[in-house]
């Protein structure tokens, strides 16, 4: 199932964790309007200027999975409303630097680790715009505010 012109359902369900744990990873009909509307705003108009596949790394995730991966309790993946992502021949600074310049309207990028982005749309309106930095120390993560 398609969810816009580039992004598939499969590709935003589909865990390599899930898949050795034997868990179903499969949203409702709100978290998948949920996904579409996260394809449709962000991720279409973003692959779109790069010119570019997109690669989904981690998008929905049951609360089993999400346990499992050790994701935060209210994290946005559980709602059909983030994807975690790595544009191939950008740098996640970038990355986020373009989806801020474009003025898209999502809730949260997070620059994980300087490895990949965290991005999220909220269906329900309020996107906060809110761009955050993840690193580790001492087995913690830690997040920092930077726009």
């Amino acid at each position: 199932m398609n969810l816009s012109e580039h992004f598939t359902l499969e590709e935003l369900t589909v865990s390599q964790e899930a898949a050795r744990g034997g868990l179903r990873n499969e949203p409702n009909d709100v978290q998948v309007e949920a996904l579409r509307a996260l394809c449709e705003r962000v991720l279409e108009p973003l692959r779109a200027r790069v010119k570019r596949p997109i690669v989904v790394s981690s998008g929905y995730r049951s609360k089993t999975l999400n346990t499992r991966v050790g994701g935060s309790p209210g994290s946005q993946h559980c709602k059909g409303e983030a994807a975690d992502i790595i544009v191939p021949g950008m740098d996640t600074a970038a990355v986020i630097e373009l989806i801020r310049a474009m003025h898209l309207p999502f809730d949260q990028v997070i620059d994980e680790f300087a490895r990949w982005v965290h991005v999220s749309h909220s269906v329900a309106g309020g996107n906060r715009g809110e761009v955050l930095m993840a690193w580790r120390r001492a087995g913690q993560t830690n997040y920092r505010r930077v726009g």
